[in-house]
């Protein structure tokens, strides 16, 4: 089994993640860009097409084939387009250079090895313009420490559409033996139908790295960027070490 494809349940991705908490700072932030934006990592589009529909240029980037597809699928459905390619961050290559860069939903913490991290931070530097602007969002590990004890829980259940039935998501979260920076995640999905049946079930191996603040700063500047603004939520507040849930860092290209 293959860790961290989102290929395997892309076709539930949209309804366990319906996050939008951070959609107004990528707004606020992505319309400041004197450019073109590239967004990393972008799966199905969730922050994507909100940006694209506010009239952003966007070009979006990610590894899963079947993300994309559905994120095509959506910008077809809204007559929108933006250019969508499918590789890895740490293979980053494009034929153009960009005013600003974005990875949302913490993502950059699916690269597991620091070598992993330093390669990405060096790829997006060499796709940025002179003086483009990075954002990349981390959690905070103080915080996110705290849920990973090697226990099975119920996540949250979903209603699913056309009565459908329902979905259960379980996880379990634990720190990898030789790397306590590491967490190695198992999210399975139960689907029922209207009756209680069991219909499906399916396994989600999940691995992500817990960089700490110091740590991440250290890589960022051997990359080439210097920290123009750090915020411990998407609301904008100072960073706590011992209570952000966040660590929002906006670098420039030095």
């Amino acid at each position: 089994m293959s860790v961290n494809n989102y290929d395997t349940i892309a076709d539930l991705y949209d309804i366990y993640v319906p996050a939008t908490y951070d959609l107004e700072f990528f707004l606020k932030e992505t319309m400041k860009a004197r450019g073109e934006v590239l967004e990393l990592m972008s799966g199905s589009g969730r922050v994507s097409l909100p940006l694209i529909q506010a009239g952003v240029k966007l070009t979006c980037v990610d590894i899963s084939a079947q993300l994309n597809a559905i994120f095509r699928k959506k910008l077809e459905l809204a007559g929108l387009k933006a250019d969508i390619y499918q590789m890895s961050i740490c293979e980053l290559d494009l034929p153009k250079k960009f005013a600003m860069a974005i990875i949302p939903f913490h993502s950059f913490a699916h690269l597991v090895s620091k070598n992993d991290q330093q390669t990405a931070l060096e790829r997006v530097h060499a796709h940025l313009l002179p003086g483009g602007v990075f954002i990349c969002t981390l959690g905070n590990p103080s915080v996110r420490n705290k849920a990973v004890d090697g226990q099975m829980r119920l996540f949250r259940k979903y209603m699913l559409s056309e009565a459908r039935g329902t979905l259960f998501l379980w996880i379990l979260e634990k720190f990898d033996d030789e790397d306590p920076q590491v967490v190695q995640a198992y999210q399975f999905f139960e689907e029922y139908d209207q009756k209680c049946v069991l219909q499906s079930k399916r396994l989600l191996e999940l691995h992500f790295r817990l960089t700490e603040k110091e740590e991440f700063e250290v890589m960022a500047k051997a990359a080439g960027f210097r920290v123009k603004e750090f915020y411990g939520d998407y609301d904008y507040s100072k960073f706590q070490p011992e209570s952000s849930p966040a660590m929002l860092w906006i670098m420039e290209k030095a």
